[in-house]
């Protein structure tokens, strides 16, 4: 790829983000590395972009920059088609017609080569979906749109039935299944009802008492509760024992994580995030302070991640995850004990069948069928159907709320996705969308990416 077209892909990466997005993102997103990240934003600033922001803060790019989008590539006429055949099969039949005159609309302004590439059935999506509605989800759509309330029967998994008020919010489209997420008068706080359990459904003249937008802000809330947003903690690096203050609030934790910012550190940093207490950085290097006799009397593997509480030492990501959600119950990051099972299943399937299949995986090794048995994990495919089995259609791996496993298997799941380790899969993608732009996740991000420009220009 030559730098103009890089420069260009960088420009089509900010227009599809609203809000300020982290350099780390930014660099995955676009395959670089984070140095040439940061020159490839200032060339293009040079150039009159009107890109705000700076390394630890993020980079937003200003409505109304005027460069005119480019002519859609092969694979992005690919990417429209597939999705307009995804509507078209996976909605109702209003959403259908509307996918297709959007493809004939699309087709007719588009190059003769380009054209065939959008109405060639290399790729097809397949009936997969056909559970009967018996409300037609465009009633429901309706009721969206004019923001009004909704009069519904519902019969729940247990086949009990009651009727119900509610603020509708949005339709979640799931593979195997269909939700509505609303606001219950009956249970007064947010439900998601399976759209092919509501047995009947009445537009309300009444309309919601908030904006719906205002709704949806409220319901993203119970998913991504923030950690206390004066949390404060310190770093330090290995080569230097003086400690630098990144908060003039508060004196050093008790609690000290020793990471790296290139390392699975960050699961565990984004596990302190949410915990919401104070802690002290120390930045170690690979081959040097890592292996050295002080930190090998912390961890004698001589790896990151650790923390050291008080006299406690952990070590192991899953361990640490686990022990911070007990150590520190207030933040609500270990399940309720009726979903322990799942909890301390999936924590564990995750660092014991996930982790050593993807990484075997890929470096091109998969047991053969008859050494299946001698490995904990059986095959790669198994791995993650068994995963994807279990997260179709839920938002949390054990319970109705966000816990340690899911900061663990989001983080290994959204590292192992973007790196190739881990195949892309639908249902992978929905279950880490709400979970990694949690507020503790963002600001993880943005202190492993300040810690990762430290680390940068000390080696330059």
């Amino acid at each position: 790829m030559s730098r103009a077209e890089r420069l260009f892909d960088l420009l089509q990466i900010l227009r599809r983000h609203r809000r300020p997005v982290s350099g780390a993102v930014l660099a995955q997103e676009a395959g670089i590395s984070l140095r040439t990240l940061y020159r490839d934003i200032a060339s293009l600033q040079a150039m009159g972009a009107q890109i705000e922001g700076e390394p630890g803060l993020g980079y937003v790019l200003k409505p109304g920059f005027l460069l005119p989008p480019l002519m859609f590539s092969a694979q992005e006429i690919e990417a429209l088609a597939l999705g307009l055949q995804w509507v078209g099969r996976r909605t109702d039949e209003g959403m259908a017609q509307a996918a297709r005159n959007v493809m004939a609309k699309v087709a007719a302004v588009l190059p003769a080569d380009l054209r065939e590439r959008m109405e060639d059935d290399a790729l097809v999506v397949g009936h997969g979906w056909d559970r009967p509605q018996p409300v037609d989800l465009a009633h429901l759509r309706r009721a969206l749109n004019e923001g009004r309330k909704l009069s519904i029967s519902y019969t729940d998994e247990k086949g009990a039935r009651s009727e119900r008020i509610i603020w509708p919010v949005s339709i979640g489209f799931f593979e195997s299944t269909r939700v509505l997420v609303a606001w219950c008068e009956l249970r007064d706080s947010f439900r998601h009802f399976r759209t092919d359990r509501i047995e009947a459904a009445e537009i309300l003249p009444e309309r919601l008492p908030r904006p719906r937008r205002q709704l949806m802000k409220e319901w993203r809330q119970t998913l991504l509760p923030e950690s206390d947003s004066g949390m404060r903690y310190s770093v330090s690096h290995s080569h230097n024992t003086k400690e630098t203050p990144m908060s003039t609030q508060t004196k050093s934790a008790d609690l000290v994580f020793y990471t790296n910012p290139q390392s699975r550190g960050g699961i565990v940093h984004w596990m302190l995030e949410e915990i919401g207490r104070p802690y002290t950085i120390k930045v170690l290097d690979y081959g040097a302070t890592m292996k050295a006799p002080e930190y090998l009397a912390v961890n004698p593997m001589g790896k990151v991640p650790a923390i050291q509480h008080g006299e406690i030492i952990v070590t192991e990501a899953a361990a640490i995850c686990a022990y911070l959600a007990d150590a520190f119950p207030e933040a609500g990051l270990a399940p309720e004990p009726q979903h322990r099972g799942d909890y301390y299943r999936w924590l564990f399937f995750t660092v014991g069948c996930l982790e050593p299949a993807a990484s075997n995986h890929a470096i091109g090794w998969d047991p053969s069928s008859d050494m299946e048995m001698r490995f904990g994990y059986g095959s790669y495919p198994r791995v993650l159907d068994t995963l994807s089995a279990w997260l179709e259609g839920r938002i949390y791996v054990a319970g109705d709320r966000f816990t340690a496993a899911d900061v663990l298997l989001a983080s290994h799941l959204q590292w192992g996705m973007a790196t190739g380790m881990i195949e892309k899969r639908r249902v992978f993608e929905a279950y880490i969308e709400p979970h990694v732009h949690r507020p503790a996740a963002k600001r993880a991000d943005e202190q492993i990416e300040m810690l990762t420009a430290q680390q940068a220009s000390k080696a330059a």
